[in-house]
């Protein structure tokens, strides 16, 4: 299965689960496909063949929903944020991995997931 393929599953995924909007989730798929291949994450999952790689690919692609439901938080932002912090993704990336909270988010386009380096409040 393509990168588009798994995003667009994924989209409906966690639209049905989470009850949010398109976009909403395509915020969550478009960092998933930056970490995996983005300039600036490309250390975010850790070296291929390492315990932490698997681990990361197993939340994030195959069970990117499961992950989030386990975690604790009233927003689906709030959810991704906790997820980031427990897996430590931020300190392994030279951009930001948290999202913003929805209602400051205010990209143009779906490439902007909105994001900090600086976890939100």
């Amino acid at each position: 299965m393509g990168a588009s393929d798994w995003a667009g599953r994924m989209c409906l995924t966690l639209e049905e689960r989470f009850d949010i909007c398109d976009d909403r989730a395509l915020r969550l798929t478009t960092l998933v496909r930056y970490f995996v291949s983005g300039e600036g994450y490309e250390d975010v999952l850790g070296p291929h063949d390492t315990d932490r790689h698997r681990r990361l690919t197993g939340q994030l692609i195959d069970d990117l929903d499961e992950s989030l439901h386990k975690q604790p938080g009233e927003k689906i932002e709030d959810r991704w944020n906790n997820l980031m912090e427990e897996m430590d993704c931020q300190a392994r990336a030279e951009k930001g991995v948290y999202l913003i909270p929805w209602e400051e988010h205010d990209a143009d386009d779906w490439s902007n997931p909105g994001v900090s380096s600086v976890r939100p409040e």
